[in-house]
Formats: structure tokens, sequence, C-alpha cells
């Protein structure tokens, strides 16, 4: 019979956590190497700072799924960033739901950096992974909720059975005419590939712009202050393209530069 554990990422295990991200055909390439370093580095910020960045399930004794998560301070929320379950072995085993329910479980109970009081929800952007089950029905399944027709992937679990989770607005700001931000997420060893083929295609139609690179976790402020944001900012307009459609992507960026 399989056993299957979930235990909090932590200084001993938080090499497994990285491990489980990165596909075997990517260990030796140095974008990868890069991207495993950055997310080592914001696993130790967080458990300084938060004690966990969330869970790791082992099915018999070998790591087979991770759940992120980090606190929205402001806002009371916890937010999952990732759950992976990377091989297909492991599928359809209960390694994704007994992450979920191990998370929900956690923040039943009241956190100090929430001044002692328990989150008011937990919400999470279901991204679909090609070949797999889609995340929005998985979430869905175990009690999610969507927040909006017009955004049906944004989804939050209310820990207050009273609570509605509205989400911010994007916040143009003045410093950002003329300019081109790329937001990228250290917790994700992919971050550091996505952001150099965004600034790629940035650079393709437009290579006089300035362009900066923005970390979410080290820079929150940054974030904050803007509200909603998309993975890249031109000239104050939010790119929701993603880069691997290049055509509409180099389109939005031209748009922006032309009309903001």
């Amino acid at each position: 019979m399989e056993r299957l554990e979930i235990h909090d990422v932590n200084r001993e295990n938080i090499d497994d956590l990285i491990n489980l991200c990165i596909p075997l055909n990517k260990k030796d390439d140095q974008i990868f190497i890069e991207g495993a370093k950055v997310k080592k580095r914001w696993g130790h910020q967080v458990i300084e700072k938060y004690g966990s960045p969330g869970k790791i399930a082992y099915l018999n004794s070998k790591p087979a799924g991770l759940l992120q998560y980090l606190p929205v301070l402001e806002e009371k929320l916890v937010e999952i960033g990732c759950i992976f379950v990377p091989e297909n072995q492991n599928c359809r085993k209960g390694v994704g739901r007994a992450l979920v329910q191990a998370a929900i479980s956690e923040f039943l109970s009241s956190k100090p950096w929430f001044d002692n009081q328990k989150p008011r929800a937990i919400i999470t952007y279901a991204f679909s992974v090609p070949g797999r089950y889609p995340q929005s029905e998985f979430y869905k399944k175990m009690g999610f909720r969507e927040v909006g027709a017009d955004d049906p992937l944004l989804l939050y679990y209310p820990l207050d059975d009273k609570f509605v989770y509205t989400p911010k607005k994007y916040s143009p700001q003045e410093e950002d005419r003329g300019v081109a931000l790329i937001f990228y997420d250290p917790g994700c060893p992919f971050s550091i590939y996505f952001s150099g083929k965004i600034r790629e295609l940035i650079e393709e139609v437009a290579p006089a712009i300035p362009i900066r690179m923005v970390n979410q976790f080290e820079e929150g402020a940054e974030v904050k202050k803007r509200g909603k944001i998309s993975a890249c900012i031109v000239n104050r307009k939010p790119i929701m393209s993603f880069f691997l459609d290049k055509e509409n992507f180099q389109k939005e960026v031209k748009e922006a530069l032309d009309r903001y």
C-alpha cells in the first residue's frame, strides 16, 4: 500500500521543492540553474519571514508534489502561487487533493503575521498546464469559488463564510510612462527563462525603451502600489497576452507605445 505524507517546506527539504519544479532535461541548462538559485534564495527568505513557503507531498518517501503559498498581509489573504505534481505516475493518487487540504487546515488557525488572526481566504490563479486536468476544475471540486465570470481562473476559498473576495484593480503609475516593467516570481525556477523571453520580445519591437526587472517578493511594495498586475507593463499598460503568443504580445506592446 502506498504511503502519502505531507510536510512543510523547511531548510532541510527545500532542495526537494526546487527539484520538483525543474524537468530532468533542463537540469544542466544554465538558465534553469540560475532559476534554481533564485528560487532557493527566495525559499530561505520566506522561511525566515513566515516560517514556510508551502508544502511537499511524499509518496513512499519520495517527493511527489508541491504547493507554494505566501501571505498577502494588507488584505489578510493567502495566495497559492503554484501546485504541481510533475510525474504522470503520481497523478490520480490524491496528491494534489492532500496538498490543498493540508493548506486549508493550516490556515484555519491564527497566524502571527495576521496579528494572530486567521486569514480571510485563500486565493489562487488556476493557470492550466497542457495535457493535465484543468486546475480551475480541480480547485472548484476542493471548494474554491470563481471571483467573477470575466476571469474564471481567479478563484478563492473563503475561510470566513461571510467573506467575498474582490480583487484589486490595476493602478497606473506615472513613473511607468515610457518604460517597460517585467515582474517575475522568484519562487518559480522558470521565471528567469520567462522574463528573458519577454525582454527579447519587447526589444524586437521597441529596442530603445528602458526595461526594468521587478522581483515580486523582494520588491513587494512595487507590486502593491500598482494593484493587479500582469507579467509585463509597457508605458503604463498591462500586456495581457502570454509571451508564447508572440504576434498578439508584440501587437499589445506596439499599441501601448502608440496610445499611452
